[in-house]
């Protein structure tokens, strides 16, 4: 949620239409998906609220928004991000662009909604991320 004075004003990055389609898409030419940092965050949230910031994301390009609100506010604020495209105040094409890239990744990478038979080893895999983190320190211990 970076702001940057004279690109975006008053909104971070990840709410500006300007820098998403202006910076982002056209100047460096970024095709891939958009998803925003998690909008629960209190800067975002005490500036625009729950349900207007995840709007603001959308409206901005975002392709994907994050949110951990509030089981109360999750429901709200879908129900107004229903609305807003259903009164056409989110363009449909940018709601079906958004979900062709989606399932463009997925089936690029396989990636499917089925959760996997047998069960996911969370220790194994902190334990290999907690290893490659010590090699990369160790090459770079200044960061």
């Amino acid at each position: 949620h970076l702001r940057i004075k004279n690109k975006t004003k008053h909104n971070p990055c990840s709410l500006s239409r300007k820098f998403i389609i202006k910076d982002l898409k056209r100047r460096f030419n970024y095709k891939g998906l958009i998803i925003s940092d998690d909008l629960k965050m209190r800067a975002i949230q005490n500036k625009f609220g729950y349900d207007k910031a995840a709007l603001k994301a959308i409206q901005a390009g975002n392709d994907i928004i994050m949110f951990r609100y509030p089981g109360f506010w999750e429901k709200i604020t879908i129900e107004k991000i229903l609305n807003e495209a259903k009164d056409g105040k989110i363009n449909p094409y940018k709601i079906d662009r958004s979900v062709k890239k989606i399932l463009e990744l997925k089936q690029n990478y396989n990636i499917t909604d089925i959760m996997p038979e047998e069960k996911i080893d969370i220790e194994s895999i902190n334990k290999k991320i907690e290893e490659i983190r010590n090699i990369v320190y160790e090459e770079n211990p200044n960061g």
